[in-house]
C-alpha cells in the first residue's frame, strides 16, 4: 500500500493511526476535494458523455500525497531551505499552538511484529526470529544478549544467548521457548506468558538485535514477545520497550540531509503525536485481541514509521540524532494541551481540515494555502497525473456492482479541493463512492485530484 520512497523524500502519506481518535477511524472511508484550478469540481460534467463511448482510460490530474491534515513534510521541507526557524514552521501548520516542554513516559511500547501477519510470507505469524550483531565502536560487544523469563515452576529463568545465530522464538507446552535450529536453548516458559530479550536495557554489554522478518534492528531498550490466542492457536507478538527519544532517534520520516530546522519541526510533531496517542490510547493498544499489538504505537504507518538503528547509522543520521536531542521533551500544544500533530508527505498546495475526515473542525488544524509545499520545485508529488486503464477502473469498482464504468464525476469536495464523493455511473447502476475509498481501490496519491476521459 506504501511506496517505499523515504531515502528521496518523506513517507509517502503520513498518520492515519488505528483506534485513536472516533474521527481517525474514517480515514479509510472518507476523501477530501477536487485540486483547484485542475477543474473537475462539483457540478463539473462527468468525464464521459452520457451518449458517447466509454474512454479507453481514465486520467487523474491531483496534487499531494496523503491525507493533507497538519503539517506537509515537503512544504516543512520548503520553508527550512528559505531559512524558516522550526517554531514558526509548526505555528504554520497547527495554527494557534505553542510549544512547551512536555513529561514524556519513561518508556513507550512499539508493536514491530502482530500475529495477524508475518512479513517475511505474508501468513499468520508462527515464530519472530532473531539475531544479536555486536554494537559498531562498542567494547567488549560480540552481539550476545540475554533471554529472561519465568519458567514451569514460576521462578525467574535467563539465559546469556551468543550473537551472530538465528534463534526462533515459538510456542511450546502453552509457554515460549527459543531454538537454535532444531535446538531448544530456552524455555519453555510457563503456560501463558513469554519472553524478555535483552540487548540494551539491563546488560553491561550491549548488542544490537536483529528482527528479520520486521527489517528492523535495535538499539535500545528490550524486546517483549508475548502470546496471544487465536482460537484454537496460541501466537506470539513482538514489542519493542525503549525510552520516548530512543523511540524518536529511530523514526525515518523525513531524509536527514533536509535543513536543520525542519527536522527539528519533524521531531517535535512525532513527539506530539507519539504522547498525544499514548495518553490517549494507552500503552497495551489492542491488548486482548489476538489481531492487536499490545502496544502504545505501531512500528509502521498506522502511527509513525520506525526504522530503528538503520535510522540512526543511515545516511547523515547523525542530523537526525541531533534534532532529536536538541528538542528533548518538546511538544506542540493547544491550550497547553498536547495535539497530536498529523502530518503528510505533500499537501498539493493546500492544506485540510479535520472535517475532510467527517469530524468536527479543529482550529489547530486550518485548511490553508500552502505555498512551500512545492519545496523549490523538489516535490514530486506536488502536482502528479494518474492513468488508468478502463479495465483497471472496472476491476478496481466491480465491488459495487455498476458493471462497465461509462462516466465518472466528483460529486463533492471540501474547501482545499480535496474529493469527498465520486458519482460512477456504469452500464448496470450508479452509485456514489466516499472519495477516500475510491483513491484506495484507484491507488492514488491523495484525494486532492480531477477527473477526465483519456
Amino acid at each position: 500500500m506504501l511506496q517505499r520512497s523515504h531515502r528521496r523524500g518523506p513517507r509517502p502519506w503520513r498518520r492515519c493511526p488505528t483506534g485513536v481518535l472516533g474521527l481517525v477511524l474514517l480515514v479509510a472511508l472518507l476523501g477530501a476535494g477536487p485540486v483547484p484550478g485542475l477543474g473537475g469540481g462539483p457540478g463539473a460534467r462527468p468525464a464521459a458523455a452520457m451518449g458517447g463511448s466509454p474512454p479507453s482510460a481514465w486520467r487523474f490530474d491531483g496534487g499531494g500525497y496523503g491525507h493533507g491534515i497538519g503539517m506537509s513534510q515537503y512544504g516543512s521541507y520548503g520553508m527550512g531551505l528559505r531559512g524558516v526557524r522550526a517554531g514558526a514552521i509548526l505555528g504554520f501548520y497547527y495554527r494557534g499552538t505553542r510549544v512547551r516542554r512536555a513529561a514524556l513516559p519513561s518508556a513507550v511500547r512499539v508493536g514491530v511484529l502482530q500475529a495477524r501477519r508475518d512479513p517475511s510470507t505474508g501468513r499468520r505469524l508462527g515464530r519472530v526470529l532473531v539475531r544479536g550483531r555486536p554494537v559498531p565502536g562498542a567494547r567488549w560487544s560480540s552481539g550476545a544478549f540475554t533471554a529472561v523469563g519465568v519458567d514451569r515452576r514460576g521462578r525467574r529463568a535467563a539465559r546469556r544467548l551468543a550473537g551472530g545465530v538465528t534463534y526462533s522464538v515459538r510456542t511450546q507446552a502453552g509457554g515460549t521457548s527459543m531454538f537454535r535450529g532444531s535446538q531448544r536453548v530456552f524455555g519453555p516458559t510457563r503456560a501463558g506468558s513469554g519472553v524478555s530479550l535483552r540487548f540494551q536495557a539491563g546488560v553491561r554489554v550491549p548488542a544490537l538485535l536483529v528482527l528479520p522478518q520486521a527489517g528492523r534492528t535495535l538499539r535500545w531498550g528490550r524486546l517483549d514477545i508475548g502470546l496471544v490466542r487465536q482460537g484454537t492457536a496460541i501466537r506470539p507478538r513482538a514489542v519493542a520497550v525503549m525510552s520516548f527519544n530512543a523511540y524518536l532517534r529511530g523514526l525515518a520520516e523525513v531524509p536527514s540531509s533536509w535543513p536543520a530546522e525542519t527536522l527539528k519541526a519533524q521531531a517535535i510533531a512525532a513527539r506530539s503525536y507519539a504522547l498525544a496517542t499514548v495518553r490517549a490510547a494507552g500503552q497495551h493498544r489492542g491488548r486482548r485481541s489476538w489481531d492487536g499489538c499490545d502496544c502504545g504505537l505501531y512500528a509502521d504507518t498506522r502511527d509513525q514509521h520506525f526504522a530503528g538503528w538503520a535510522k540512526e547509522r543511515g545516511r547523515r543520521g547523525a542530523r537526525w540524532v541531533a534534532a532529536v536531542r536538541s528538542t528533548d521533551k518538546l511538544v506542540v500544544t493547544w491550550r497547553s494541551r498536547v495535539v497530536q500533530a498529523f502530518y503528510s508527505s505533500s499537501s498539493g498546495g493546500h492544506t485540510a481540515s479535520t472535517t475532510s475526515w467527517g469530524g468536527p473542525g479543529l482550529p489547530y488544524f486550518p485548511a490553508r494555502r500552502d505555498p512551500d509545499d512545492r519545496a523549490r520545485g523538489r516535490n514530486p508529488n506536488h502536482r502528479w497525473r494518474a492513468t488508468r486503464p478502463a479495465a483497471a477502473v472496472a476491476a478496481a469498482l466491480r465491488g459495487y456492482g455498476v458493471g462497465r464504468v461509462v462516466a465518472l464525476r466528483v460529486r463533492s469536495a471540501d474547501a482545499s479541493g480535496r474529493v469527498r464523493a465520486v458519482e460512477v455511473r456504469g452500464t448496470r447502476r450508479t452509485v456514489v463512492v466516499p472519495g477516500g475509498t475510491f483513491r484506495h481501490l484507484l491507488r492514488l496519491r491523495s484525494t486532492k485530484f480531477a477527473i477526465r476521459a483519456g
